[in-house]
């Protein structure tokens, strides 16, 4: 990766960390979620997102494509933590690298902001999210029983020391 000011180049596009200056792209992210999660942040839980002090987010643009958003990372900071809140990627951008790709650019930007841990609840069922997860140092440290709707199921908490 080439990191150039606050975007990072990569062999599957172009990641921008997401703040006010480019806020219009919360629309793009709203249908991203509607396209990965049963049930979607709405725009402007989204844009509250970007907004909020210690928010670290991230968008990936398929280069190849007029820079069309093809997925998002958001998490929030307070002090020496971090909580992961949501990582998508299209359907058809899958299988690509592009969640590990931000990933390891939400990671890094977590351990220059002085970031020790890292949180993050995911569904019991979500199979290629737990793989992801593991894959960069997370693992299960707890529980919340039917924690989920639209179906029921628990959420795994799972941590990363960095």
């Amino acid at each position: 990766m080439i990191l150039i000011e606050n975007d990072c180049l990569t062999d599957k596009g172009k990641i921008t960390a997401l703040n006010h200056h480019n806020s219009s792209i919360c629309s793009d992210i709203a249908v991203i979620e509607k396209k990965c999660f049963s049930v979607p942040w709405t725009e402007r839980s989204i844009e509250s997102q970007v907004f909020t002090e210690g928010s670290i987010n991230a968008v990936i643009r398929d280069d190849k494509a007029e820079n069309k958003p093809v997925g998002f990372i958001c998490g929030q900071s307070v002090s020496d933590e971090c909580e992961l809140y949501r990582i998508a990627v299209l359907p058809e951008y899958r299988h690509q690298c592009i969640a590990t790709q931000l990933m390891e650019y939400f990671i890094n930007k977590c351990k220059n902001n002085g970031i020790k841990s890292i949180f993050l609840e995911v569904r019991c069922d979500n199979e290629p999210a737990k793989k992801l997860y593991e894959k960069h140092g997370f693992s299960e440290v707890g529980r919340r029983r039917n924690y989920y709707t639209e179906p029921i199921c628990d959420a795994l908490i799972y941590k990363a020391e960095l």
